[in-house]
């Protein structure tokens, strides 16, 4: 399955040799309390009304509140530095070429020594430390990644973080915009910085490095900088509600964290090690709207339309037809119009990715397609996302 957005999200995972990078949200917050603070008298002549000091302002922030969250959750942030060799980088003098380094952020879970963080932070590194809020430095090693959600598994020795209270994850899906939003990390390389802002946004989508679509995405109005990349987004009970992973690189102030929902789902596969991919249909799909449902008249006012079909996927071999596209890259006519999977309604690629995100490469499903005027059910059994999409 594929998505139909590309974007224009930056993922930074900056890897200069002197450039201290990462990718953290900074989050901006605005909170309405009870509280009220009287604005000064400006007028002094008893003749002359003063309506200025009956004008009451709401307090913004509750800085004790932030500072006490901020002293106990700092403790469990920690700054991830990585080593990488050169891929195919040129080497005009012969002396070899030294090895990149990375930066990022990641916070403790529990007990037994597991971080979490971003994928891109540690993808195709050979030598990986954290650095503790105390200063000490620790080997840490990869134990499970999950690369189409952008998700990584740390450990550490265990005896190492004795006295660090782990954070605790909350449930983004009760996450409401408009909501106080804290983001921990280290951007440049600035270790224990923290942001507070407010959750802009829900529901987003944003492309992975494997071009699977993250979807659930909060959005945040934080200014996000190398640094930071993979640490966590509170709320203000001090719950982790996301992973700070990337921004909206041509605005100012929009940020994205993939909700902790997903990686909780995932924990339980990523302690067992390895790679963790995403289940595969193998489609290029769209939205239909009443412009295209007109355009190409079809048969059905919403589901998605099949634009190509994967060589080789599971998507070909269950039959399902791609219109292709014309010289305008535009679809052109012919293609399966899906409804709905296993009878639930679909009316975006996003719906058929967050219904794949509870199966696995292996199962069986049932698409309710429309191929002209026909309504076909076709079965398929889904595939393991490819590292390599042809």
């Amino acid at each position: 399955m594929f998505g139909s957005k590309t974007g224009g999200l930056a993922r930074r995972k900056s890897i200069a040799p002197i450039v201290l990078a990462a990718l953290l949200l900074a989050i901006v917050v605005l909170t309405g309390c009870s509280q009220a603070i009287k604005v000064a008298d400006v007028a002094t002549d008893d003749s002359v009304p003063n309506t200025v000091n009956e004008t009451v302002a709401p307090v913004l922030l509750d800085e004790n509140a932030v500072v006490a969250l901020y002293e106990k959750a700092i403790q469990a942030i920690v700054k991830i530095q990585t080593l990488s060799e050169h891929d195919g980088l040129p080497d005009p003098f012969g002396f070899g070429t030294p090895p990149l380094r990375g930066q990022g952020s990641g916070f403790i879970i529990d007990g037994e020594g597991y971080i979490l963080t971003n994928n891109h932070v540690v993808d195709g590194v050979s030598d990986i430390q954290v650095t503790l809020h105390n200063g000490r430095t620790i080997d840490a090693k990869v134990i499970g990644t999950a690369p189409e959600n952008d998700i990584a598994l740390l450990k550490v020795n265990k005896d190492e973080l004795r006295g660090i209270t782990p954070l605790l994850l909350g449930n983004s899906d009760d996450v409401k915009p408009g909501q106080m939003a804290i983001a921990l990390g280290s951007p440049f390389g600035l270790d224990g910085s923290i942001t507070v802002g407010v959750v802009s946004g829900l529901g987003r989508s944003i492309p992975s490095t494997t071009q699977r679509l993250i979807t659930d995405v909060i959005q945040t109005d934080a200014a996000i900088n190398p640094g930071n990349s993979g640490g966590p987004l509170l709320n203000s009970k001090g719950e982790v509600i996301g992973i700070n992973t990337a921004i909206e690189p041509s605005s100012s102030g929009i940020g994205f964290a993939v909700p902790i929902n997903t990686a909780k789902s995932l924990l339980p596969a990523l302690i067992k090690g390895g790679e963790v991919r995403s289940p595969w249909l193998g489609i290029r799909g769209l939205a239909i709207d009443e412009e295209l449902a007109s355009r190409l008249d079809l048969s059905a006012d919403s589901g998605v339309y099949v634009v190509s079909v994967v060589p080789s996927s599971p998507a070909e071999e269950a039959g399902l037809q791609g219109s292709g596209v014309d010289e305008q890259g535009q679809p052109t006519f012919g293609g399966d119009v899906i409804t709905a999977v296993d009878g639930w309604e679909v009316t975006q690629v996003e719906d058929m990715i967050v219904y794949f995100n509870g199966k696995k490469a292996g199962d069986r499903i049932s698409l309710s397609v429309r191929r002209g005027d026909q309504a076909l059910t076709i079965e398929v059994v889904l595939g393991e996302w490819l590292e390599q999409i042809p």
